[in-house]
């Protein structure tokens, strides 16, 4: 059993004054030996502690009772246990509502982590949403597996003329409308298509084209999206509805398949798109081996 000493260290160096939240301890990440099972992440005023293996009772009593200690304004603590697609999730400190609003560059999200596995909202692709603030504005924008819309959100934000959301979970894309809601966007500007992306080609087309396209997809997702099989299938249709000069953000979070495997891919579909740079990981995601974490990449269509 691994002290959870570094964890504490941690915290206490990130939790954030500004009130927006971060990723505190990423042991998933390999560079904490014996901790690799554990995240913690912060929802001001509260901290999502996620375990992805058992742990003892006495181990998560003793972490919690430090976190308390350590953090004056912390208001409640989730405890989520994963294992494999099975999620258990419970209050154990404090009052934890089941809906959250946390703020991230300034932008308020909904985000549930007391219901779901994945709460609402990836902080390790905030970063590279901050990055396109200057090609976001006055631009047309595709955002593919858009979950929560955290990409159009932050478009809109700054300067997006209209951005068009596909994910197949309709549920998700209803949480992204709340996303925009919360941020006072103009619905006129939002575009939501909740079908599977290789039966929407039509209505992307109709609404394009694009100046900024992201393609955020899942890794392996049964019946809909397998990267290998699936992933050229898109990009090969990339010349459909972008217009000559457009951003193209690949990504792809497997610990499988390296970054080789996205200009690969792009190389053999859509040669028009030209390698522009692979982002760095995000600060608060360290990584002992990155080409197993995420990896996102930028182009420029022709």
């Amino acid at each position: 059993m691994a002290s959870f000493d570094p964890i504490l260290r941690e915290v206490e160096q990130r939790w954030p004054k500004n009130g927006e939240a971060r990723r505190l301890f990423h042991g998933r990440g390999h560079m904490y030996p014996g901790l690799e099972h554990v995240t913690l992440t912060a929802w001001p005023p509260y901290i999502q502690l996620a375990l992805f293996a058992e742990e003892e009772a006495s181990w998560i009593e003793g972490l919690v009772d430090g976190l308390v200690n350590q953090v004056e304004e912390l208001e409640g603590i989730v405890l989520q246990e994963r294992a494999g697609r099975a999620t258990k999730s419970s209050a154990v400190y404090g009052d934890v509502p089941e809906t959250l609003i946390p703020l991230d560059h300034g932008l308020k999200y909904k985000i549930q982590p007391l219901k779901n596995q994945n709460v609402g909202l990836f902080l390790d692709m905030g970063h590279i949403r901050k990055d396109l603030t200057p090609e976001f504005k006055g631009a047309r924008v595709l955002n593919l597996f858009a979950f929560t819309c955290a990409f159009s959100v932050y478009a809109l934000e700054h300067g997006a003329n209209l951005v068009v959301n596909n994910d197949m979970s309709r549920g998700s894309l209803e949480i992204g409308s709340d996303n925009h809601q919360l941020n006072h966007h103009d619905s006129r500007s939002v575009r939501m298509l909740p079908h599977n992306v290789f039966k929407s080609w039509w209505k992307i087309r109709q609404l394009g084209p694009y100046d900024v396209v992201i393609i955020d997809p899942p890794t392996n997702q049964r019946g809909s999206f397998v990267a290998e099989k699936s992933y050229g299938q898109i990009l090969k249709r990339i010349p459909e509805f972008a217009v000559d000069g457009a951003t193209i953000i690949a990504s792809l979070n497997s610990p499988f398949l390296g970054s080789d495997f996205i200009t690969n891919q792009m190389a053999r579909w859509a040669p028009d798109c030209r390698f522009i740079s692979q982002y760095p990981l995000h600060p608060d995601f360290p990584d002992a081996f990155p080409e197993r974490a995420l990896k996102v990449q930028k182009f420029k269509f022709r």
